[in-house]
């Protein structure tokens, strides 16, 4: 199996890639309302998608890699 890193994925959504690689948010994986321990109804609404970095254990199925010099995915 090759390693998946999301620094190397387009379903990184474009505007947190601007931010630190813990804030990263994979398009892939919706955030489902109701999971977070924390405020399970306002979380999706403040981030819809999930973090990369609690999702990919380093081989993600979803992993689409980028092309060399390819422009973010303008979600």
């Amino acid at each position: 199996m090759q390693c998946t890193p999301c620094e190397s994925c387009d379903n990184v959504h474009a505007e947190t890639r601007k931010m630190s690689p813990s804030r990263w948010v994979c398009v892939k994986f919706p955030r489902l309302e109701g999971l977070s321990p924390i405020a399970p109804t306002k979380w999706v609404e403040v981030e819809p998608y999930m973090r990369c970095v609690g999702i990919n254990g380093g081989f993600c199925p979803v992993f689409v890699k980028r092309r060399e010099g390819q422009k973010d995915n303008g979600l």
